[in-house]
């Protein structure tokens, strides 16, 4: 009968088991890692707090030859990433001027697996363009003009990408199809002295695959990626997008060009005059050479008819002449460059989920989805904090002995009088 009494003890000890913790992995990065900007390469080292068995490798590129080190049997881990690998991002910068070096670095302290004891750095290195000053020494016998001059600092950009609209915030995670906002910003010191025009955008996936989404002149290229941008003020451009993925890969990484300019007083900021974007990859997004009629027919029946009238010499020139007048309609914003430097940014395109057909209709829908479902669970579940559990299981156990030892001592009783 002791033994029965136990039976319920071992049962419960039994189902607590599983809420037993993991043991993590005995190590660490020890300090901050030790960063080497070099001339062609960065070296990135880190200490460790034990002997390092894993991986240093680029992040989403752990398979890539050159992008991975493996290192075992010393307290120090590293890599070098010469600036031509593993995709490794270089950016101008106007403010101040010179050229950051960007990549991700991701160490991992189990030989297969990412555990919660490894870690992701964002390494950048700035290598500032050197100032030359020239001069020479001059005799000058009358009265001499002193020259006093301010410099004012370019504008400092940056790329984010918002949810829902040009007020939300930067988002890192996103469902395919879900709305957000491209948008380009540039602070500067000063007021209606500079204008900026975005161009030159393209996404990649980490890997290599690139897609060109503005062209040079700043206009989209496919109205189902990025229609043409709207410029709400003289340093903002912006544009509403849905967000989409590579078939095989989640990361989706931003690079565009601002190219700033000298505003002129009393003159509106240049802008890109662009066509309507035809989508799907067709390259219709250039700007436009002639006045737009519906259907969209005004350059292209000028060009058949001067081809049937005399196609052996009109047909060459025709372009050549739209291209010039192009050039000065839709380039003024690049005859007033002050410079141009690169913004990046970068989000990740979660798959699609199957939800009911009630929920689509609403932009909340996959969170009310979830909602209903933690309501309705919390209808017929409870839920603990730890501590709180923690507590319980504690008095839970302490019930259990103390009714075990009852139990014991009364049987021990029963038995002695039995003997007597």
């Amino acid at each position: 009968m002791a033994t029965d009494a136990f039976l319920p003890f071992c049962f419960i000890l039994a189902l607590l088991a599983p809420w037993a913790d993991a043991i993590p992995v005995d190590n660490g990065v020890e300090g901050d890692p030790e960063i080497e900007c070099g001339g062609s390469a960065i070296t990135i080292n880190f200490n460790t707090q034990n002997t390092f068995e894993g991986h240093v490798y680029v992040k989403g590129l752990y398979n890539e030859p050159g992008c991975r080190s493996d290192e075992s049997g010393r307290q120090v881990a590293g890599i070098t990433l010469p600036f031509d690998s593993c995709n490794v991002a270089r950016t101008r910068s106007l403010n101040p001027r010179g050229i950051f070096v960007t990549t991700t670095v991701v160490i991992s302290f189990h030989p297969n697996f990412v555990t919660k004891v490894d870690r992701a750095y964002k390494i950048q290195c700035f290598y500032m363009e050197a100032d030359k000053t020239v001069s020479a020494q001059i005799e000058v016998s009358d009265l001499t003009t002193a020259f006093q001059s301010q410099v004012v600092p370019m504008p400092i950009c940056r790329y984010d990408i918002l949810a829902g609209g040009p007020t939300g915030e930067p988002v890192q995670f996103a469902q395919i199809g879900e709305q957000v906002y491209h948008k380009w910003t540039c602070d500067t010191e000063t007021t209606d002295t500079f204008c900026m025009v975005v161009h030159s955008c393209f996404v990649d996936d980490g890997n290599g695959d690139i897609v060109n989404v503005l062209n040079e002149n700043g206009c989209a290229l496919d109205k189902y990626i990025l229609n043409n941008l709207e410029y709400p003020s003289d340093l903002m451009a912006g544009q509403e997008a849905h967000v989409y993925k590579y078939a095989d890969r989640s990361q989706l990484f931003y690079q565009c060009q601002i190219t700033i300019s000298i505003k002129d007083p009393g003159v509106e900021c240049a802008r890109p005059q662009c066509e309507e974007p035809i989508g799907r990859g067709a390259g219709g997004g250039g700007p436009s050479l002639s006045g737009k009629k519906e259907g969209g027919e005004a350059a292209v029946a000028p060009a058949a008819a001067a081809t049937t009238r005399a196609p052996a010499t009109t047909a060459p020139v025709r372009p050549r002449v739209l291209r010039r007048r192009f050039r000065r309609e839709t380039n003024s914003w690049k005859e007033h460059s002050a410079g141009t430097m690169d913004v990046r940014t970068e989000i990740n395109a979660l798959d699609i989920i199957e939800i009911p057909q009630s929920f689509i209709s609403s932009p909340h829908g996959v969170y009310n989805a979830r909602q209903d479902q933690l309501n309705e669970a919390g209808e017929n579940h409870f839920c603990l904090d730890k501590t709180y559990f923690s507590v319980s299981v504690a008095l839970v156990m302490v019930l259990i002995l103390t009714s075990s030892t009852v139990s014991a001592i009364l049987i021990m009783k029963r038995k002695v009088k039995e003997g007597l």
